[in-house]
């Protein structure tokens, strides 16, 4: 938090009303929570080759609606190769 406040510090009138609005429209949480999904995805494996997946990792979204799956892939082999599993 004290870097943030260092940060918040150095702002002139205009960038810290527009702070206070995009704090009002929620755009700052969905930007956190984007950026706290990603550090999620580095501790992931992929199911293939059980590498570990990084930022670049692919991800895919299966499943009935009501009951979703979701697998990260280091590469567009090891999704290729999923995907040709599922299909037999």
């Amino acid at each position: 938090m004290e870097k943030i406040t260092k940060i918040i510090e150095t702002f002139n009138y205009e960038e810290l009303m527009d702070l206070k609005k995009q704090l009002k429209e929620g755009n700052l949480n969905s930007t956190v929570e984007k950026k706290l999904e990603r550090f999620k995805n580095l501790n992931k494996v992929c199911p293939v080759c059980n590498s570990p997946v990084g930022e670049e990792g692919l991800t895919l979204t299966f499943g009935p609606s009501d009951f979703r799956k979701r697998a990260l892939f280091d590469g567009v082999d090891c999704l290729e190769y999923f995907l040709y599993k599922i299909r037999k």
